[in-house]
């Protein structure tokens, strides 16, 4: 099955680099486990998924070593032992869901005290949702910032305080422009970075416990 977002997109290039070799990784929403299959190849990782679309699940379970196919809100408590993983990723996941921030909080248990969080969150005041605003238009899509599976939008802001609500610390904030060709040659240079809340397509979050 090849699944139209079954490939090494932009988001998952920043996110495999700001990963460590040998880390024990849980991915909640895991899609297809295109991320999580870089990460144990390349760098050696224990990858586990978490993923409610059994056919992107069935994918994944054969790329990873370990898959849930749940619903995340909907997953019992202490499914993993406290502590036990290095880096918790949240890419694409948190805006589909009807309470991300109880999410957030119910996983912050399972992470090591010196492990980390990676999330990402589409811009809702992206220049080019205000430019559609601006003449009138918004429309609903397969994909992109107004997914149409979206149940929660985020600015810049709103995410910031989401992550640090839950629990967390920001330590590094970083952009992709929606552009792959700029996403891909400057991961962290990218000019999105400059002005993050108008200029940035999504936003990726680093965070830590707080203490």
């Amino acid at each position: 099955m090849q699944n139209k977002l079954d490939y090494f997109h932009s988001t998952n290039h920043v996110i495999f680099k700001l990963i460590g070799d040998e880390k024990k990784i849980l991915d909640v929403g895991c899609g297809t486990g295109r991320l999580l299959e870089e990460l144990k190849q390349k760098k050696g990782c224990y990858v586990v998924g978490i993923e409610a679309d059994k056919e992107k699940a069935d994918v994944a379970k054969m790329r990873c070593d370990s898959v849930i196919i749940e619903d995340v809100e909907e997953l019992k408590e202490n499914i993993f032992d406290v502590k036990y993983f290095d880096v918790i990723v949240f890419e694409d996941t948190l805006e589909h869901l009807k309470n991300p921030q109880i999410v957030l909080e119910k996983f912050r248990r399972y992470l090591k005290d010196d492990g980390y969080v990676l999330i990402s969150i589409p811009n809702i005041a992206n220049w080019t949702i205000r430019l559609k605003l601006l003449t009138g238009k918004w429309g609903y899509k397969d994909l992109g910032i107004l997914d149409k599976t979206h149940l929660k939008f985020f600015t810049l802001k709103t995410a910031k305080r989401m992550v640090e609500d839950s629990g967390f610390k920001i330590i590094h904030t970083s952009c992709t422009s929606g552009w792959n060709w700029i996403d891909w040659r400057m991961p962290f240079r990218n000019p999105a970075n400059i002005w993050k809340g108008l200029l940035g397509y999504q936003f990726i979050f680093k965070a830590i416990k707080s203490k």
